[in-house]
C-alpha cells in the first residue's frame, strides 16, 4: 500500500512538472542591442512543417515543437538563429537576435521616419553603409555623399561641399542627422558647406531620398533628403571595451586626418566617444589641361594669410597649379550614451561638436578688377556647430502605438564672414549666432498585418542675432599693431533680430493589398511664422522696419510598388512639396560680383509637384539594372532677379544703390513664375565572377528655360561613373572612372548662382571703356582613380588611393575651385 502511495505521488509529481512545462511554452524574442521585443519573427522547424511567429508583443507559443527539435528564428534585418526547445528552457524561454548589417540594407529608415522594407518603398533611396564609409575613407561629410550615384558635389573653397540632387541644391535639399533638421533659418539658396561639419568617422549609415519628401520632413525637402545616422554604442556587448585609431595621410599636399574612437559596454548602458582632427593643406589642381584652356583655373597671384604683416601688393605664386589659401583645420567631438530604462524605455544622449579654423573663400580671392586681385582677405570665420539631443525610444506594442521616438534637440551655430579689399585698410566683419530648438515625435502602429502606419509632429524655433561692423588696420611700417574701434555697417540679416518657427504634423499609411502590390499614402500640415526687425542705422532700405509672415502648407504623397515576379519591381509616386522662405531668402544683404542682394518682404512659399517612375530588374547571380525617371513642376519658383528700392535716392539710376562706397545693381529673391525639371538615371550592378563586380550609373537632368527670367540654377550636365571592384580574402580593390559632359553658357542662371564668370574666357571686348567677357561654360571632363583596402592583420587595416591618376585639370559644374590633380594617400586603422 505504501508502495502504491509513493507511486501515485511520483506520478502526480511528473504530471505536475509536465503540465508546468506545457504551461511555460511562451517565449520572448528580443533585440540583442536594445532588449526590445521583436514582433513578426518567423519561427519554424527544419522542414517547415510546423510554423508560428511572434505577436505584436514579441511573444510566441512554441508548444507545437518537440523538445529536441531544431527551431529556426528568422526576420529580415537580423541574423538567423537555430536552437532546440531544450535550449530555450535553459535560457528561461528568452532568445536574443543580433542585427545583420547586410540585411539592414534592405530596410529603409528615413522615408516615413520609420523602418520600412525597401521593396515596399516607392521613392528612390540610396544607402551609404558603414562598410562603404570605411572603405572610401572620406575627408568630410560632404565628400562622403559623393560616393552615392546620382549626387553631384559643388565646391567654392577648401572646406566646402554642397550636394545637388536632381537640379536642386542648398536650401532645397534637406540635411538631417539622427532625425534632427540641419537646415535652418539662414540656410541659403546659394552653395552651402553645412555637410562639411559632419565628421564621417561618427556616421554609421546615410540614406539619400531622391525627390520631394515634404510629408516626412516638411519645408526644404523639394529635391530630396540626406539623412545621416550616427553610430550607436552596443549595450551588453561581448567586448566590454573597444578602441580604434585611424590616420590618413596625403602624400601630395601633406594633409593629415586623425581619429580615435573608444566605446564601453555594460548590461544596462553603453558609451561611444569619438575625437577627430584634420589638417588640410592647399589644393593642387591637375596640370594636364586637355580642355585646351591654358590659363583657366591657375593661381598666379595671391595675398599671404598673415595677421601681423600688411601686404600692399599681391605676391607671385611659385606654382600656379597650387590654389593658395585653400587649406584649413577642423576638429570634431562626438559623445553618445545609450541607456536601458525600466518599462521598455531606451535613452540616447547625443552630443556633437564641430569647429574649424578660418576658411578662405577661394573663388572670391581669385576675383580680378582691372588686372589686379580684388580682395586681399575674404574668409569664413571658424564655423562652429554644437548639437545636444536626449532621444527617448519606447516600445508599447499597442495597436495604435507599437513604438515611438521623442527627440528634443538644441543646436548652436556660429558663422562669420570677413573681407578686406586689396590696398584697403578697412576690414569688414559679419557675424551670425543662431540657436535652434526642436522637438520631434515619431510613432508607429498597425491595424492589421497588412496595414501599418506612422505619424508624428515637429516643432522648430530659430532665433538669430546678426551684427556687422568694420575695423581699420593700425600699422607701424608694414606691421599690423592692432585694429580700430568697431564702426557699424549693414548686417547680413535683420539687425534688430529675427526668428523662424514652424509647427507640423504628419501621417503615413502603408497598405499591402496583396503579396504583389503595396500602396503608400502620406499627408503633412505645416505652419510657419517668420519675424524680422531691421534697425535704422543698419538698414539699406528706409521702408524696412518690422515684418511678420505666417504661412501654411498641406502636402501629400501617393506611392505604388508592384512586384509581378520576385525579381521585378515597378514603382510610381505622385508627391507635392513646399519650401517656405526663410530669413536668408527674405532678409539677406550681400554683395557678389557687383550685384547687391537686398531684402524682399513680398516673398511667398514655393511649391513642387512631382511624378516619379522606376523599374528595378534583378537577374541571376544578383545582377541588377534599375531605371528611374522624374518630372517636377515648381510653382512660384524663388530666384534672384533685378529689384528696385524705390525709397533709395543715393543714385539717379533706380536699379543701383551706393553700398560700401560702390555703386551696385540691386537684386533680390523673387517669385518668378513656374518651372519644370525632368530627367532620369540608370544604375546597374554586374557580378562577372565571385571576385569581380562592375557598377555603373548615368544621371541626366533637364529644365525649362523661362524666356523672361532665364534658366534654372544648379541643373547639372550629364554625369556618371563606372566602378570596377575586385575582392580577395584580405584585399579589396576599386578602379573608378568618373565623367561629366560640358555645360553651355546659355544654360547658366542669370542670377549668378552657377558661376558662369568662373568658367574659361573665350573672348574679351571693350565697349565705352568697359570690358565685357564671353565665357565658354564648364568643359567636359573624365578622371580615373584607384583605391584599395588591405587587412594586414586581424585588427590592422591599410587604405590607399591614387586620385585622378592622369593628373587632369577639371572643375565640377558651378564650382569656383578646381578639383584635386593627381594625389596619393595612405591610411591606417588599428582596433585595440
Amino acid at each position: 500500500m505504501n508502495y502504491l502511495k509513493k507511486l501515485n505521488s511520483l506520478f502526480f509529481f511528473i504530471i505536475l512538472i509536465y503540465s508546468g512545462t506545457l504551461y511555460a511554452q511562451k517565449i520572448e524574442v528580443l533585440d540583442s542591442l536594445s532588449n526590445e521585443k521583436i514582433p513578426n519573427v518567423a519561427i519554424f522547424n527544419s522542414n517547415q512543417s510546423r510554423y508560428t511567429s511572434t505577436n505584436e508583443s514579441g511573444e510566441a507559443d512554441i508548444t507545437l515543437f518537440s523538445i529536441n527539435e531544431n527551431i529556426f528564428f528568422q526576420l529580415l534585418g537580423y541574423k538567423e538563429k537555430q536552437l532546440t526547445k531544450k535550449d530555450l528552457i535553459n535560457r528561461n524561454y528568452q532568445i536574443k537576435l543580433v542585427q545583420d548589417k547586410k540585411q539592414l540594407d534592405e530596410i529603409i529608415l528615413s522615408v516615413a521616419r520609420s523602418s520600412s522594407l525597401k521593396k515596399k518603398i516607392a521613392e528612390k533611396v540610396n544607402i551609404i553603409t558603414s562598410s562603404d564609409i570605411e572603405f572610401n575613407n572620406p575627408s568630410t561629410g560632404a565628400d562622403l555623399l559623393g560616393f552615392s550615384p546620382g549626387i553631384r558635389i559643388q565646391k567654392s573653397q577648401g572646406g566646402g561641399g554642397s550636394p545637388v540632387i536632381r537640379g536642386f541644391e542648398a536650401n532645397r535639399v534637406l540635411l538631417v542627422i539622427d532625425g534632427i533638421r540641419m537646415n535652418n533659418a539662414i540656410s541659403r539658396s546659394g552653395h552651402l558647406q553645412n555637410a562639411t561639419t559632419i565628421d564621417p568617422n561618427i556616421i554609421d549609415r546615410v540614406e539619400i531620398i531622391f525627390g520631394s519628401s515634404s510629408v516626412g520632413y516638411g519645408s526644404d525637402a523639394l529635391g530630396g533628403v540626406v539623412h545621416y545616422y550616427t553610430k550607436t554604442p552596443e549595450i551588453n556587448s561581448n567586448l566590454r571595451f573597444k578602441n580604434s585609431f585611424s590616420s590618413s595621410f596625403s602624400i601630395t599636399n601633406l594633409s593629415i586626418l586623425n581619429n580615435i574612437t573608444s566605446s564601453f559596454s555594460s548590461k544596462k548602458w553603453a558609451s561611444l566617444t569619438s575625437i577627430s582632427y584634420s589638417n588640410f593643406n592647399d589644393i593642387k589642381a591637375g596640370s594636364n589641361r586637355l580642355h585646351g584652356f591654358k590659363d583657366w583655373g591657375l593661381t598666379p597671384l595671391y595675398y599671404p594669410l598673415n595677421s601681423s604683416i600688411y601686404n600692399l601688393n599681391s605676391i607671385k605664386n611659385p606654382n600656379y597649379n597650387i590654389q593658395k589659401n585653400t587649406g584649413y583645420t577642423q576638429y570634431s567631438v562626438f559623445q553618445k550614451f545609450s541607456i536601458l530604462l525600466p518599462q521598455r524605455l531606451k535613452l540616447n544622449l547625443n552630443f556633437q561638436l564641430s569647429n574649424s579654423s578660418n576658411i578662405s573663400r577661394y573663388d572670391k580671392l581669385n576675383e580680378y578688377t582691372n588686372g589686379e586681385l580684388r580682395f586681399a582677405e575674404w574668409y569664413y570665420g571658424p564655423q562652429k556647430r554644437v548639437l545636444f539631443s536626449p532621444q527617448l525610444k519606447f516600445y508599447l506594442g499597442k495597436k495604435y502605438l507599437k513604438k515611438g521616438t521623442l527627440t528634443p534637440a538644441i543646436q548652436y551655430l556660429k558663422e562669420s564672414r570677413i573681407n578686406r579689399k586689396a590696398g584697403s585698410l578697412n576690414k569688414s566683419f559679419q557675424e551670425e549666432a543662431l540657436n535652434v530648438y526642436s522637438l520631434n515625435g515619431d510613432f508607429e502602429g498597425s491595424l492589421t498585418s497588412k496595414i501599418s502606419f506612422s505619424y508624428g509632429f515637429e516643432l522648430v524655433k530659430n532665433k538669430l542675432n546678426s551684427v556687422a561692423y568694420s575695423r581699420k588696420l593700425l600699422l607701424e611700417n608694414n606691421t599690423i599693431i592692432g585694429l580700430s574701434n568697431n564702426k557699424e555697417i549693414p548686417s547680413r540679416y535683420p539687425s534688430n533680430g529675427s526668428s523662424y518657427s514652424s509647427l507640423a504634423s504628419y501621417m503615413n499609411w502603408v497598405w499591402d493589398i496583396n503579396n504583389l502590390m503595396t500602396i503608400n499614402y502620406g499627408l503633412r500640415f505645416s505652419s510657419t511664422l517668420l519675424k524680422a526687425s531691421w534697425g535704422e542705422t543698419a538698414s539699406i532700405n528706409a521702408l524696412l522696419s518690422n515684418y511678420n509672415i505666417n504661412s501654411k502648407a498641406l502636402t501629400s504623397t501617393l506611392g505604388l510598388t508592384y512586384r509581378p515576379i520576385d525579381k521585378l519591381k515597378l514603382k510610381a509616386i505622385l508627391s507635392s512639396g513646399f519650401r517656405n522662405p526663410n530669413i536668408d531668402d527674405l532678409g539677406k544683404i550681400g554683395e557678389n560680383n557687383g550685384l547687391l542682394t537686398v531684402p524682399n518682404t513680398f516673398l511667398k512659399p514655393e511649391y513642387a509637384y512631382n511624378f516619379d517612375f522606376g523599374i528595378n530588374q534583378l537577374f541571376n547571380n544578383n545582377n541588377e539594372v534599375s531605371f528611374r525617371s522624374f518630372y517636377s513642376y515648381i510653382s512660384r519658383y524663388i530666384v534672384r532677379s533685378n529689384y528696385i528700392i524705390f525709397a533709395d535716392t543715393s543714385t539717379s539710376d533706380p536699379n543701383t544703390i551706393i553700398f560700401d562706397g560702390n555703386e551696385l545693381i540691386t537684386i533680390a529673391n523673387k517669385n518668378l513664375g513656374n518651372r519644370f525639371v525632368f530627367g532620369g538615371s540608370i544604375n546597374s550592378s554586374l557580378n562577372l565572377t565571385s571576385k569581380v563586380n562592375i557598377k555603373a550609373n548615368l544621371t541626366i537632368t533637364k529644365a525649362s528655360n523661362n524666356k523672361k527670367y532665364g534658366p534654372m540654377p544648379s541643373i547639372s550636365p550629364l554625369f556618371g561613373s563606372l566602378l570596377f571592384n575586385y575582392k580577395e580574402e584580405n584585399l579589396l580593390l576599386q578602379g573608378t572612372f568618373k565623367f561629366s559632359d560640358s555645360n553651355n553658357p546659355k544654360n547658366y542662371s542669370l542670377g549668378g548662382e552657377d558661376g558662369l564668370e568662373e568658367t574659361p574666357i573665350i573672348e574679351r571686348s571693350i565697349i565705352n571703356e568697359n570690358t565685357f567677357f564671353l565665357y565658354n561654360g564648364t568643359p567636359a571632363w573624365n578622371i580615373f582613380s584607384i583605391k584599395g583596402n588591405y587587412i594586414l592583420r586581424k585588427k590592422v587595416k591599410l587604405n590607399f588611393e591614387i586620385e585622378n591618376l592622369f593628373d587632369l585639370h577639371y572643375r565640377e559644374f558651378a564650382s569656383g575651385i578646381s578639383a584635386n590633380g593627381r594625389s596619393g594617400s595612405l591610411g591606417l586603422k588599428i582596433d585595440f
